[in-house]
């Protein structure tokens, strides 16, 4: 007796479905979205000084970044002074300038954080300053630093 296999199903012949496909594109797509974790920081490089104590930076658009030039040296091999750079919405302001931003906010029901992200080096005069003014305009002030490495 010969045993003989028979095909009972037959392989799919049409167009596949893409709605299935899509569907699970998209979700995976939401999935790695939603579990990433986006940090907001502006295209202002700034060495902020270290900190073993930090309770995270607010979700806040007002960041005032302020820089030091790199050192450099006069002819006869003294140290220039460094004018510190303040930057708001990444656009070079002077603190008159940032007054007069901080005055054309919308004003909202919640005052939101002013975070100031300061090179280690920029002098606590200018850091008071861009304080003074952010507390004059009813903002709490968050200082950014950064973590301190941990020891090997």
């Amino acid at each position: 007796m010969a045993f003989v296999l028979t095909r009972r199903l037959q392989p799919l012949r049409g167009l596949l479905d893409l709605a299935p496909v899509v569907t699970v594109v998209l979700l995976l797509l939401l999935f790695f979205i939603l579990s990433s974790s986006f940090v907001l920081q502006p295209g202002v490089k700034v060495d902020p000084p270290r900190s073993s104590f930090g309770g995270g930076t607010p979700s806040s658009r007002l960041v005032v970044a302020v820089t030091l030039p790199p050192a450099q040296l006069d002819a006869s091999g003294v140290a220039l002074k460094r004018e510190p750079t303040l930057y708001f919405d990444d656009q070079i302001v002077t603190l008159d300038g940032l007054r007069a931003a901080l005055d054309n906010l919308p004003s909202s029901r919640t005052s939101p954080a002013l975070v100031i992200k300061a090179d280690k080096d920029v002098t606590l005069d200018m850091i008071m300053q861009v304080e003074d003014i952010a507390f004059a305009h009813h903002l709490s002030v968050m200082i950014g630093t950064q973590p301190t490495p941990a020891a090997p």
